[in-house]
């Protein structure tokens, strides 16, 4: 079988049992606090602010107006019900057990009172420490010194990262120092670590007429602007800090109250009592002896609860194995680590075709390429000028797909309407249409998360149980289990050892854990021990020897079959990055972090999860299940403007919800769902109604139904209470056919053996680049290239062509002109290009002509089609500048776009779509644009006014019987030429897609592709938000046509 277990699996449960969190609803606040310690010590550790607010209300209730009451329910409510369904560890809130794979499932904790805790201090304020005791002139003295690892030379300059404080939060610069004999020296000798005396020395030895004074001052300004880091700075991988720290200070007597301090805290930390009053006084503590202000969060709280039993059977563990393994056919065919990285694998190739380049300078924006960002130059475009979007297209984002999963989506969604459905089932024999699970490149090490639905596990192991999927991916099990291994040791081993197992897969790579500090309050998610052989740190310490260290200074970048490959000089072996944390890297991370983050992905695709796509915003959608599997859980979706059509008493929204809730069949409790959290709303309490509006008056809300609302659950306690659980399982995953890995030594090895992927200058295919603005670019083609093309290709100089607009980020056409035949003809016409365009450069409007290596995009169009696809490329590039040479002015843009919508209807119709199909593919393609372009109300509203403006143009230019009568002749006969080679093309383009992928639809993706390049040549910029506009329109125009069908018949 292709999945696999570990033998381990980790059970996350809350603090109290499911049917506690009716206490809050029915019982006196005081009286439930009184009652439950646990809880206030749960309470303190989130928000001591609250217990103070609360403990104060008891002692001067009179201060304290309805209003303030309320909220402090409201408060309290939240807090409670998460301790009661939640199962997301938060302080101690809930709780990690560690169960095994055995001969029977079985789930019993023990009391709480035999679970462990592992506190420790807020990383934010940690540091805080850390660099207040480092400002001290005795200790300041005694420690070592490190060279910042994001430093690296360019032309007489140092460049590194450096951070600035903006709101109590860290911002990282990319700085530069010039380069000295004196820094160099320093910098050289301090990988391995110096003090400020052997700094001193070193300087010396350079100069002796520098006073100790002089040097010492020289050496404080080094380290102020964070070009040598102390080893005092905390850590993210390896031992305890705290124990670091006092080790670090531990002889060093002016300081001893500092070190008693922190000795004193890590005492207390180890006390495993829930008494508040330990808290309160880590707390006083810290008050006390550092003069610092406390953050609202100062304490770090794990919680791992004790278990009599904890284990599933092996059944029941295959079971669920190969029902994942089978869904796995849902999983998005696609790889390449996200848009980010495949714009970078592009702009590379454009650039350093196969050239291998160091990554700190290939990532920094003033020297190389950069890493996650485009922008566009502003044209005039008058129809789309008036478009207000929240993102701002870019010329070269991807294409929308519509595959065989979206279409799934689509008959279930159709299927739950006809039949009023609260459930709706897949099937095997629809999966295996999709795609076989064992063959997608799915991570060899991965991770299964959800919730175990049963009464008991004797119910489990018979077969009658629920398992509902919260996530499967990768590309490792540790993911999510690092940071609980800093608190857990025997953890810590296990995931060890599956990581050496990830490893194996990779033979002849080194695997690194990459190790950051982004900013310190993010410490709390990253730190975790040392669990990887090698680590590359970047603006963090690393937890491992120099000899286990891969600087990014050591770290190349090259692109090989459109893979990127990252060596390491030193140790000459490709590196594969990994980070065992789920801290979320791609919001507002430095490049070099995202980009390592970010490659962890390029050979694996995504995770398995059902996405509704663009039915996600309807007001109900069912159940989705498969075999024991729940896949998607039924949710509503309650939209902000429903807020503006209640009244504002609550009277009033209580009858509405009621009215509401009858309407769409809601059960009484709900989850409402806010990103990854979720808070229970039993909505026949006034507390959680109130809740409910508070939120909708802001935002959008999505409610998702509550899976343990029977209150018998299979995780009980030995007083048989029932729980809510989450579980989290480490798997391995083997393909049919295991992928080849490239390694340094295999690199030009491996090459595709069926079609010529590359095609340099001399070669049958020339590749020319004409560099100019969008303006001139259009004036080139539409007055020069329009004929100069189609002469030779009527005196037979060459056999076909076509071309794209482009930016990278300047604006330019690239042209490509094919003579298989006489590909000496290539010279003679580029001689002639470079010519008949002198005028042009002489001017200044063209900036360059160049030659360059043709690269196919195979993996986009295929092997089996590339050829065909170049063809039909030919044939839309002659229809198009025949089309834009019979534009003029302002007039002639009113009628690009009206030619650019029956241009894509007609290559439509050459692929034999019907009107149906028609509105399928682009209201797919629609969705996609909108919510790339912000997916705002405002937007949907702008869309819908402007087609309503040109519905009466649009009409009347898609009408064949009027093209006479709006002199658009001679532009339809240019399309039909078009289709007279596109036509027999498109039969044998879907005939083989179809026939490889075995699916009707299969070819919709690559036509979605043709789409996207058609309009790319018609329009001289921002083809993007013209595609945003055009698919809106057309999927309005073909629902009217549908509609009008249907009243015909």
């Amino acid at each position: 079988m292709a999945l696999q277990h570990t033998g381990f699996f980790m059970l996350r449960s809350p603090l109290f049992p499911v049917n506690k969190y009716k206490a809050v609803l029915d019982t006196d606040i005081h009286t439930l606090l009184a009652q439950h310690p646990h809880f206030v010590y749960a309470l303190y550790i989130a928000s001591k602010d609250l217990v103070a607010e609360i403990d104060r209300w008891k002692v001067m209730p009179g201060e304290f107006n309805e209003k303030k009451i309320d909220k402090l329910r409201k408060s309290l409510y939240k807090y409670w019900v998460r301790a009661s369904t939640r199962s997301t560890p938060y302080g101690v809130f809930a709780g990690c057990t560690t169960g095994t794979i055995g001969e029977q499932t079985s789930f019993q904790l023990a009391p709480i009172a035999a679970s462990r805790q592992h506190v420790r201090i807020d990383m934010d304020y940690y540091t805080k420490i850390c660099h207040h005791i480092q400002s001290i002139p005795a200790v300041n003295t005694q420690l070592q010194y490190f060279s910042n690892n994001s430093i690296y030379n360019v032309a007489g300059k140092y460049r590194y990262a450096e951070y600035i404080i903006v709101n109590h939060r860290r911002k990282y610069l990319l700085t530069s120092i010039t380069e000295t004999a004196f820094i160099t020296n320093i910098l050289q000798q301090a990988d391995k670590g110096l003090t400020i005396d052997e700094m001193v020395d070193i300087i010396h030895a350079e100069d002796d007429t520098i006073s100790v004074e002089e040097a010492t001052a020289f050496i404080d300004e080094l380290i102020k602007s964070q070009l040598l880091i102390a080893s005092i700075e905390p850590t993210i991988t390896g031992d305890d800090n705290v124990g670091r720290l006092i080790a670090t200070i531990q002889n060093i007597q002016e300081v001893d109250a500092f070190r008693d301090t922190l000795l004193q805290l890590n005492a207390l930390f180890a006390q495993q009592d829930f008494d508040v009053q330990r808290l309160q006084s880590i707390v006083k503590t810290c008050e006390e002896k550092f003069p610092l202000s406390l953050p609202k969060d100062l304490l770090q709280v794990d919680l791992f609860k004790s278990a009599v039993h904890c284990s599933i059977s092996e059944q029941v563990m295959g079971d669920i194995t190969t029902q994942i393994q089978q869904l796995m056919a849902l999983c998005t065919p696609q790889k390449g680590g996200g848009p980010d990285l495949q714009t970078f694998r592009q702009k590379f190739t454009e650039r350093y075709e196969s050239q291998e380049v160091p990554l700190n300078i290939l990532l920094d924006s003033e020297l190389g390429i950069g890493y996650g960002a485009a922008n566009e130059q502003a044209v005039h475009a008058p129809f789309v000028e008036d478009v207000v979007t929240d993102t701002p297209g870019n010329g070269n984002g991807q294409t929308i797909n519509w595959n065989m999963v979206a279409q799934l989506c689509l008959q279930k969604y159709e299927a739950a309407l006809r039949g009023n459905l609260q459930t709706v089932e897949l099937t095997e024999s629809e999966l295996k249409q999709i795609g076989d699970g064992e063959t997608i490149a799915f991570a060899p090490s991965c991770y299964l998360f959800g919730s175990m639905i049963a009464d008991d596990p004797q119910q489990v192991d018979a077969g009658k149980y629920q398992f509902n999927l919260q996530a499967f991916g990768g590309p490792s099990a540790a993911n999510l289990l690092g940071r609980f291994c800093s608190g857990d040791a025997q953890l810590g081993e296990i995931v060890k050892t599956i990581l050496e197992k990830e490893a194996a897969e990779y033979p002849g790579c080194i695997i690194a854990e990459v190790v950051h500090f982004p900013e310190a309050r993010a410490g709390n998610v990253l730190i975790r021990p040392v669990l990887r052989e090698y680590e590359i740190p970047y603006v963090g310490m690393p937890g491992v020897d120099a000899a286990h260290q891969i600087p990014v200074s050591d770290l190349m970048v090259s692109v090989r079959n459109n893979e990127i490959i990252l060596r390491s000089k030193r140790l000459n072996k490709r590196v594969i990055p990994r980070l065992s944390s789920a801290h979320n890297y791609s919001f507002n991370s430095l490049p070099i972090y995202k980009f390592l983050c970010d490659l962890q992905h390029q050979t694996t695709v995504g995770g398995l999860f059902w996405d509704w796509g663009i039915f996600s915003s309807r007001e109900y959608l069912p159940r989705v299940v498969y075999k024991n599997i729940i896949v998607s859980r039924a949710y509503w979706y309650m939209k902000k403007e429903l807020y503006t059509q209640i009244g504002k008493t609550f009277a009033e929204q209580k009858a509405f919800l009621q009215t509401y809730r009858e309407k769409w069949n809601m059960p009484a409790r709900v989850m409402m769902a806010q990103a990854d959290n979720e808070l229970l709303l039993d909505l026949e309490n006034d507390i959680a109604i109130g809740l409910l509006f508070e939120n909708l008056a802001k935002v959008d809300v999505q409610l998702k139904e509550y899976l343990f609302a029977g209150e018998v659950t299979v995780v009980r306690d030995e007083q048989q209470a029932s729980y809510a659980n989450e579980l989290l399982i480490p798997l391995h995953f083997t393909p049919k056919e295991k992928p080849i890995i490239t390694t340094i030594s295999a690199v030009k090895k491996v090459t595709s053996h069926t079609i010529t992927r590359s095609f340099s200058p001399g070669s049958e295919w020339l590749y020319v680049k004409i560099y100019g603005g969008y303006l001139v670019g259009e004036d080139v083609l539409a007055n020069y290239l329009s004929t100069q093309l189609t002469e030779w290709k009527a005196n037979d100089l060459l056999e076909e062509y076509f071309f794209i607009r482009y930016a990278d980020p300047k604006p330019h056409i690239r042209l490509r002109i094919k003579n298989t035949a006489q590909p000496a003809y290539n010279q003679q016409l580029l001689q002639q290009l470079e010519s008949d365009l002198q005028p042009y450069i002489q001017s200044g409007q063209i900036a360059a002509i160049q030659c360059d290596t043709y690269v196919r995009e195979l993996e986009r169009y295929g092997s089996a089609t590339m050829e065909m696809s170049e063809t039909l490329f030919y044939a839309d590039s002659a229809a198009v500048l025949g089309i834009i040479s019979l534009l003029d002015g302002a007039e002639g843009e009113m009628y690009r776009w009206k030619l650019a919508m029956r241009g894509v209807d007609m290559l439509l119709d050459d692929f034999n779509f019907s009107l149906q199909e028609k509105k399928e593919l682009l209201a797919h393609l629609r969705t996609g644009f909108v919510e790339e372009f912000g997916g705002m109300k405002l937007l949907h509203k702008q869309l819908n006014d402007k087609y309503r403006s040109q519905q009466k143009e649009i009409y009347s230019f898609m009408n064949r019987e009027a093209d006479e009568e709006n002199e658009i002749e001679e532009v339809i006969a240019l399309y039909e030429e078009r289709s007279v080679i596109t036509r027999p093309l498109a039969m044998q383009i879907q005939k083989i897609v179809c026939e490889q992928l075995q699916h009707e639809r299969a070819h919709w993706d690559i036509i979605s592709s043709y789409i996207h390049m058609f309009l790319n040549r018609i329009f001289v910029a921002k083809q993007r938000k013209h595609e945003l506009v055009l698919y809106h329109f057309l999927e309005k125009y073909y629902l009217s046509q549908l509609a009008l069908v249907e009243l015909a018949k």
